[in-house]
């Protein structure tokens, strides 16, 4: 089971990020990844809620408007989009921080919530997953550095 959600979120990470990599993108004045001092932390401002705006792949833009309140956003991160699935609604974000700093933050906030870490954590510097439950609610994330545009891709699924 686990392998198989493992799966599931690397495929949509891997999605999220080539949709991000490939077209044609508009100058809009908004937050961008490059400018670090735009991004926010989640503690600072909310994302916008979405206006169900969605791609080809069904992906909607912004934070979902049911994101749950005890489930923290990622550090200094921007909401991407989501996508609601089977396994859960997974939201995607992009940061300047690394890694570490993002999964050391999400879980010590995601604990604080009274959320106890599942099994299978894998974490170096390039990335990892984790997964937290909380009677029969579960939340995981997934993150990976790409060494050349210096961001982190990150990957929040919660059921």
């Amino acid at each position: 089971m686990l392998r198989e959600k493992t799966t599931i979120l690397l495929l949509l990470l891997f999605a999220f990020v080539l949709l991000n990599g490939c077209g044609k993108k508009e100058e809009t004045g908004k937050n961008t990844v490059g400018d670090k001092k735009e991004l926010t932390n989640a503690g600072d401002q909310k994302a916008p809620e979405t206006q169900n705006k969605s791609n080809e792949l069904g992906i909607t833009e912004g934070l979902p408007k049911d994101y749950p309140s005890e489930v923290p956003q990622p550090k200094n991160a921007k909401c991407l989009g989501s996508l609601n699935t089977s396994e859960g609604t997974t939201v995607t974000f992009e940061s300047n921080e690394r890694p570490r700093d993002i999964m050391a933050d999400f879980a010590s906030n995601v604990e604080k919530s009274g959320y106890k870490k599942g099994e299978g954590e894998m974490m170096n510097d390039d990335g990892g997953m984790s997964l937290w439950n909380k009677d029969k609610k579960e939340v995981s994330i997934m993150l990976a550095w790409d060494k050349e545009k210096k961001i982190s891709s990150i990957v929040v699924t919660y059921k």
